[in-house]
């Protein structure tokens, strides 16, 4: 139960402890302890509890059972008590005034608390002295008084058996008959009342004579009575009265015929044996009172009891022998006054019988004190060598403890620093490869940039040719217009011919009406001609800008194309390298981590020379690609000049023609001249001239508005046309750059689905390490409460061992008590021996004086008082025997006693066995808890820093996840931006769709027109035909 409730109260308290632990690491730091004290209202011992955990170090921490210890100590050191836990006799000290203890073991102290009292007690005026004996002895609230006015410690009942002793060796039995122990007692009784005396020589005035009265319990004796004792014991009329002769009127007031005490006439002299401090013969060898095992407690005891016993000892008038020693049968018997009753009895007579019992029983005595003392030598050594060897294991169990703190805390030191070393090592060797891969990163990029700076060399060579071909692409639409202007000034010399040939018609209208009509469809047949041809390079010179804006097209595309490649192959390189930056960035410590580095390095290298290798089969592409579209442009170049030389050819062909027509024409119209002015008389009527001019106008005006019309609509078609090849390359370029675009968001939502997986599986390896974690502290928790438990069980096998020393130093006393009894009972048996010599001496002179008196007076009154002696030395022999009887169960009670010391050594040997076996216990689970602490702290700090590499390389991916959906969020609007332009486009294209649709229309609309035209044109030169052979007939 005391276990249980203590258990209870220290989980209590480390509920307590537990509350104010914010930190939830199983230590308190000064703010913390502050809290807990006043929580537990003991600001009072706050200073000395802080100093006694704490030291000077303010930022040291405090764990429970540091905390436990301290709080013991100091509140042991505050508390003015030392009390024993298994004694519960120790209950209040006698005076306030204390002394130093005798011996301290912890928070233990044995010997006196105070000093003891040299003041004699009284008793109460108005009664009795033996009633108030009695009382005393006979009620249990008189022995609890008498219990607490003893002393608190082991010094008081030590100096009480010294008293014991000291008085058992004062009463000197030299005086004869029965008023020897009347004599002795109250000798003592007046030499110790007389002490206060102020004569030296032995004598003492009135008022001393009162105080020893009152201290010899004689208060009822009145002022008339102590007067007339005054006057019988001063015979010198002094006022000084002699200690001995008041010493032989107490003792002659005592009968002597009667070998029974009298109470009524010896109340005060049994009053004052009961309190004096010279025991009489029993107490001195058996102890306080006979029969103790019979005592319930109270110091009284059935008659029926005492009864039962003298019967199992053969003894069968019991109850004969309490009615002669006065003993009621009908109530309590009181021990004391049996003692009291058997010591008178023993000390009345006695006989040889008597004696040689005393002889065997004293050397008996003698034997059994000598291996009392032989055993209570032992006992003690055994103690001494058992509070010794506890001691010594008490100091090596906190020294190894001490020892293997400081093992513990140096292993520590020694794996952090090792740790350090490593980290620093590994960081440092990190580093170095982060530089060495950046160097290579930076030559890459540099040999990257030269590739790239040789493709744009290129390109601005490509950019130039461009430029160049563009150039002869105006320099030959400027040819073009000027054909174009010659062909408007042909046909404005065509019409001056028109003109001047409608000025000859006019003159020959009337008489020249056939040939003129043969001659207008001559004309009209040859500008049918003439437009068909003009219409036929109109289609060429198209078809040829068609060719050469497509040939623009492709080169464009190709120099595109080889500008995405260059930023494809630029954007993987740079890919990869922020991935082995983002992996490299996080310095690993355990082996798994180098691992990871040494596989996540050669992954990188085998990716760098991939990407060398697809970066060398690009470069040999595009430079096959560039050498093919150099090629390609060179013969595009080639033949656009070839076909503009053939253009230029035909359009000087065709300015030839006309040339040739024009003269042709003239020479028609010189012709018609000289007909008309060789004519002259014949011409037609005035409405057929009229006619005739009205539709060569109307033909003429027809013939410059269509010929202005395909001008204009060449010119729009060619504008229209130019910015439709415009139009396509920009939605060409944007198709491209939307399709890069969709390709970077691909490669960058894989990336980031990759990234993602990496996340998920980095923060379970986290999540596993935490559980693992949680299972090793939890596993650590389990080993500090089993290793608290042992410490627990060592601290109550401390106890139980303190205990056990206390038992030891108990028993120790005991055997000493028991030796000074054995002493007493030595010194009474020396005493009845002395005495059996002195009564077998006077028994041989009375048996001597018998005889003679029997020889020389054979008298019946002699005869009668040798009965008498010889009944008295029966008499003396029965009470010689009973006081063998005594000294035999004195005997049993010392072999008893033996017995009881055999079993308390039993006891602290099995104590000290399983306090051995504990320790071996603890020491065993200190190691395994050392060696468990080890792989902890191992796992811990392995834990932690796998702990810090995953979060390292963690922040590193998240960072680059933030960094890489920045770039797609920037990408999104860049998309946005470019679908809403592309829109934008595609509306612009299908408005120029629609002006296309309607361009053409109305070139549909000018076919139909020239082909009106054409009709008209033949219908003028069939006229003209039909007019020039009536002209020329004419």
């Amino acid at each position: 139960m005391e276990e249980a409730e203590q258990s209870r109260y220290v989980a209590q308290l480390k509920a307590e402890f537990d509350s104010c632990d914010t930190t939830a690491t199983g230590f308190l730091d000064q703010d913390e302890l502050t809290a807990l004290c006043r929580k537990l209202q003991l600001d009072a011992h706050l200073p000395p509890l802080l100093h006694t955990l704490l030291g000077g170090r303010s930022y040291a921490r405090v764990n429970f059972q540091e905390f436990k210890e301290g709080f013991v100590s100091v509140l042991s050191r505050s508390l003015d008590f030392s009390t024993s836990e298994d004694d519960s006799s120790y209950l209040e000290p006698v005076v306030p005034e204390e002394v130093k203890p005798k011996f301290v073991k912890g928070a233990k102290r044995y010997g006196r608390r105070s000093r003891p009292d040299a003041d004699p007690l009284t008793r109460d005026s108005e009664d009795s002295s033996l009633s108030r004996a009695e009382a005393a002895d006979s009620s249990p609230g008189g022995v609890r008084r008498a219990k607490l006015r003893r002393s608190t410690s082991l010094e008081s009942v030590e100096s009480l058996k010294s008293d014991d002793e000291a008085g058992s060796q004062k009463p000197d039995f030299q005086s004869k008959g029965t008023s020897s122990i009347a004599s002795s007692t109250g000798q003592e009784e007046v030499e110790e009342g007389g002490m206060p005396g102020g004569g030296g020589g032995g004598g003492g005035g009135g008022h001393v004579l009162t105080a020893l009265c009152d201290h010899l319990g004689l208060q009822q004796l009145n002022t008339q009575e102590l007067d007339s004792l005054l006057r019988k014991l001063d015979a010198g009329l002094d006022g000084r009265v002699s200690i001995r002769d008041f010493q032989k009127v107490l003792c002659g007031s005592a009968p002597i015929s009667c070998s029974t005490p009298i109470r009524a006439s010896l109340s005060l002299l049994e009053e004052c044996s009961v309190r004096s401090t010279s025991p009489s013969l029993l107490t001195a060898t058996v102890g306080q009172r006979v029969l103790s095992r019979l005592d319930d407690g109270s110091g009284c005891t059935s008659p029926e009891r005492v009864i039962a016993l003298w019967t199992e000892e053969g003894i069968r008038n019991s109850r004969d022998i309490l009615q002669t020693l006065d003993f009621p049968l009908e109530e309590r018997l009181s021990l004391a006054d049996l003692t009291l009753a058997l010591d008178n009895e023993l000390l009345v007579g006695g006989n040889g019988l008597q004696q040689a019992a005393l002889i065997s029983y004293k050397n008996e005595l003698q034997v059994v004190a000598e291996q009392a003392c032989c055993e209570r030598d032992k006992v003690r050594a055994d103690l001494d060598l058992a509070n010794q060897r506890n001691l010594k294991l008490v100091r090596e169990v906190d020294d190894r403890h001490v020892t293997t703190e400081t093992l513990n805390q140096s292993r520590i030191r020694e794996l952090e620093q090792d740790f350090r070393d490593r980290l620093a090592s590994l960081r440092s060797q990190s580093e170095q490869e982060n530089e060495a891969q950046l160097q290579l990163a930076e030559r890459e990029r540099c040999s990257l940039q030269d590739e790239l700076r040789l493709l744009r060399a290129q390109e601005a060579e490509l950019q130039e040719d461009l430029c160049s071909v563009t150039q002869e692409n105006s320099r030959l639409e400027d040819e073009l217009s000027v054909v174009k202007l010659k062909l408007t000034e042909a046909q404005s010399s065509v019409n001056k011919l028109h003109r001047d040939m409608d000025q000859l018609l006019q003159h020959k209208v009337t008489l020249q009406t056939q040939q003129q009509t043969h001659n207008n469809r001559h004309t009209s047949t040859y500008t049918h001609q003439q437009t068909h041809i003009n219409i036929h390079t109109n289609d060429e010179l198209s078809s040829e800008l068609l060719k050469s804006q497509k040939r623009d097209r492709k080169s464009r595309r190709s120099a595109g194309d080889a500008n995405d490649a260059t930023a494809l192959s630029w954007t993987e390189p740079h890919t990869v390298n922020t991935v082995l930056d983002s992996v490299v960035s996080g310095p690993g410590v355990s082996i798994q981590t180098e691992l990871a580095l040494e596989q996540l390095k050669h992954n990188h290298n085998q990716e760098l020379q991939q990407l060398h290798i697809q970066l060398d089969t690009q470069v040999n592409y595009y430079e096959r690609s560039l050498e093919l579209m150099r090629q390609s442009m060179e013969v595009e170049r080639k033949d656009i000049a070839q076909v503009f030389k053939l253009e230029i050819s035909e359009l000087e062909e065709n300015k030839a023609q006309a040339e040739q027509q024009v003269k042709q024409l003239k020479e028609t119209l010189e012709k018609l001249q000289t007909e008309i002015q060789h004519g002259g008389g014949g011409g037609w009527g005035s409405e057929q001239e009229r006619r005739v001019q009205w539709e060569r106008a109307e033909l003429e005006q027809n013939f410059a508005r269509e010929i202005g019309n395909l001008v204009h609509k060449l010119s729009a078609e060619k504008d229209q046309l130019e910015a439709e090849l415009q139009l396509k390359l920009d939605q060409e370029v944007m198709l491209v750059r939307l399709e890069e675009v969709r390709s970077e968001n691909g490669a960058l939502q894989e990336r980031l689905s990759v990234l993602q997986q990496e996340v998920q599986n980095l923060e379970d390896d986290v999540a596993k390490k935490r559980r693992k974690l949680d299972e090793t502290q939890r596993e650590h928790e389990r080993s500090r409460e089993e290793e608290e438990r042992l410490i627990r069980e060592n601290s109550r096998c401390r106890e139980e061992v303190l205990v056990l020393s206390s038992r030891n130093l108990q028993l120790s006393n005991d055997n000493a008590e028991l030796s000074a009894r054995l002493r007493g009972d030595q010194e009474s048996v020396r005493m009845l021996q002395e005495r059996l010599a002195t009564v077998s001496k006077e028994q041989e002179e009375e048996r001597a004086t018998v005889r003679e008196l029997v020889l020389f007076t054979p008298d019946p009154v002699h005869n009668w008082c040798c009965l008498l002696c010889l009944k008295r030395d029966a008499a003396r022999a029965d009470s010689a025997l009973g006081l063998l009887h005594v000294q035999q169960a004195a005997r049993q009670q010392q072999a008893g006693d033996g017995r009881q010391v055999e079993q308390l050594q039993r006891l602290l040997l099995e104590g000290q066995r399983r306090s051995q076996t504990l320790e071996d216990t603890l020491k065993l689970q200190a190691q395994q808890s050392s060696v468990m602490q080890e792989q902890y702290e191992k796992a811990a700090a392995s834990l932690r820093q796998r702990t810090e590499d995953l979060e390292t390389k963690l922040n590193g991916v998240r960072s680059v996840l933030q960094e890489k959906v920045q770039q797609l969020k920037d990408q999104l609007t860049k998309n946005a931006k470019s679908s809403s332009l592309l829109k934008d486009v595609y509306v612009e294209n299908a408005q120029l769709m629609a002006a296309l649709q309607v361009t053409e229309q109305r070139q549909k609309k000018a076919e139909k027109k020239n082909v009106a035209l054409e009709e008209k044109v033949g219908a003028l030169n069939k006229l003209l035909r039909e007019i020039v052979p009536a002209a020329l007939a004419t």
